[in-house]
C-alpha cells in the first residue's frame, strides 16, 4: 500500500506563494522596459524645436492673411520633383505662373528641406534662373534616406508665396 503524501506546503507566506512570486517578476519586467524607452527618447530624440516659437505664434494670422492674398493673386508654383535617393544629385526644376497660366519672374526662389528626427540635416538652397521666363532650377543631395519635408518659397517685391510637402528619399541602390 502507498501512502498519500499530504501537501504541507504554507501558501500564507506571501513570497513563497508562486503567484505572487511571477506577478512580482511582470511588474519589475514592465517597469524596466518603460524605463528603458523613457531613457532611450531622451537620449536619441533631439525633438523639432523652434528658437523662437513665440514670434513663429505671433505671426501666424500674418501667414494665414499672407496666404489668402496669394490665393486671390492665383500665382502657382508647379515643382518638378524627381523620386530622390539617397546621397544622389537631383535636379528640382520651379516653373511660376500667374492666374492665366503665363509663366511669372520671381526675385527669389529658395527651397527649404526639412528632416523631421534630425534638425542638423536641414538646410537650404537657391534656385537660379533657367534663362526661361519663371523658370528655375537647382541641384540637391540629400544624404539621409526617409522622411523629409520641403517648403518652396518665392517671393517678388515685398509679396512671398510658398508651398510645402512631404517626401521620402529612397535607399541608393
Amino acid at each position: 500500500m502507498s501512502k498519500i503524501k499530504k501537501d504541507e506546503r504554507n501558501w500564507s507566506v506571501a513570497w513563497k506563494n508562486p503567484f505572487v512570486i511571477g506577478w512580482f517578476a511582470i511588474l519589475i519586467i514592465v517597469v524596466s522596459v518603460n524605463f528603458f524607452m523613457v531613457s532611450m527618447a531622451i537620449v536619441t530624440n533631439p525633438g523639432l524645436v523652434i528658437d523662437d516659437f513665440y514670434e513663429k505664434g505671433k505671426n501666424m494670422d500674418k501667414v494665414l492673411a499672407e496666404r489668402k492674398r496669394m490665393e486671390q493673386l492665383g500665382w502657382q508654383l508647379k515643382i518638378d520633383l524627381p523620386i530622390l535617393s539617397e546621397g544622389k544629385v537631383d535636379t528640382v526644376k520651379l516653373t511660376v505662373v500667374d492666374k492665366e497660366d503665363r509663366p511669372l519672374n520671381v526675385d527669389t526662389a529658395i527651397l527649404y528641406y526639412y528632416r523631421p528626427s534630425d534638425r542638423k540635416l536641414d538646410g537650404k538652397k537657391t534656385l537660379i534662373s533657367t534663362g526661361n521666363t519663371g523658370e528655375y532650377q537647382a541641384n540637391i543631395v540629400l544624404n539621409t534616406k526617409g522622411k523629409w519635408d520641403i517648403i518652396m518659397e518665392v517671393t517678388q517685391g515685398d509679396l512671398s508665396f510658398n508651398m510645402g510637402r512631404s517626401i521620402m528619399v529612397q535607399d541608393s541602390q
